[in-house]
């Protein structure tokens, strides 16, 4: 235990002070937030085809799929409903729509939500654009818009299966959305890569963005995440996450919940 401590902190610079907002969000959600990340999904199905053996270090942000920008979700437990959209025409997508018409005993609008369930939602009834639907961090006090102009769908969802193997496999041909556990020590991360124990299944969770993985100098692999909770958290708003660990459940339950990816209409 004291070895695993000590090299923790060596490799991450936690800081130990947090937001009333982040800690309430975390320690009261009583189901995973909703997260989801959608890209323009021809671009890298070509790129995975270019080059069938897996890189040994791949970086959606720095490709140009995923978006260097991040949002903060403003404490609505909701979280960031969609990371990032990366179409042909670069739109954004309301967050704000899933919040007031995804409604249901699993989507609670701001309190939780689900990104299985969001994703079905978009399936069925398209996206509308983040400027004709603006976000509000919040429930709309006139509900659901009646009249929505989809400007985006998608034609499916894949789970992506809970082993290391399979999301280094996956993430080599995409992004996909994760969901670790919620704990003080993510809401406190300052930099460098995670190496934190994991709790026990009921620890509440929180969906992000894993965006690429690769390894640091000092040889250690890491996966690196898009969060939501703005760019004064972690680097940027971005996090990197310990790799090839001895626990098969993964640094804080990475791999105790299969990942996803939605698939595009292209």
């Amino acid at each position: 235990m004291a070895d695993r401590a000590s090299q923790r902190n060596s490799w991450d610079t936690a800081g130990r002070r947090f937001s009333r907002d982040r800690r309430t969000y975390v320690m009261v959600m009583p189901a995973c937030c909703v997260g989801l990340g959608l890209w323009y999904m021809k671009k890298i199905e070509e790129r995975a085809a270019e080059k069938s053996a897996r890189p040994s270090k791949i970086d959606w942000v720095e490709a140009g799929v995923v978006s260097p920008v991040v949002r903060n979700q403003k404490g609505c437990a909701s979280v960031e409903a969609v990371h990032n959209l990366k179409t042909s025409q670069s739109i954004s997508l309301s967050v704000q729509e899933l919040i007031d018409c995804n409604f249901n005993i699993l989507n609670r609008g701001c309190q939780h939500g689900t990104s299985l369930l969001a994703l079905w939602y978009i399936q069925k009834n398209g996206l509308s654009s983040e400027s004709s639907y603006p976000y509000m961090a919040r429930m709309s006090m006139s509900g659901c818009k009646k009249r929505k102009k989809p400007a985006a769908r998608i034609s499916g969802f894949r789970l992506v299966y809970w082993t290391e193997d399979a999301l280094e496999k996956a993430v080599a041909k995409q992004p996909v959305i994760v969901r670790l556990q919620g704990t003080t020590d993510l809401l406190n991360y300052k930099g460098g890569i995670m190496d934190y124990e994991t709790l026990p299944e009921e620890t509440k969770r929180h969906a992000v963005l894993i965006v690429g993985y690769g390894t640091d100098p000092d040889g250690v692999k890491y996966w690196r995440f898009k969060n939501s909770w703005g760019e004064g958290w972690g680097k940027g708003g971005f996090g990197r996450i310990r790799r090839h660990v001895a626990d098969k459940r993964g640094v804080l339950g990475i791999f105790m919940k299969p990942g996803l990816y939605p698939v595009l209409n292209i």
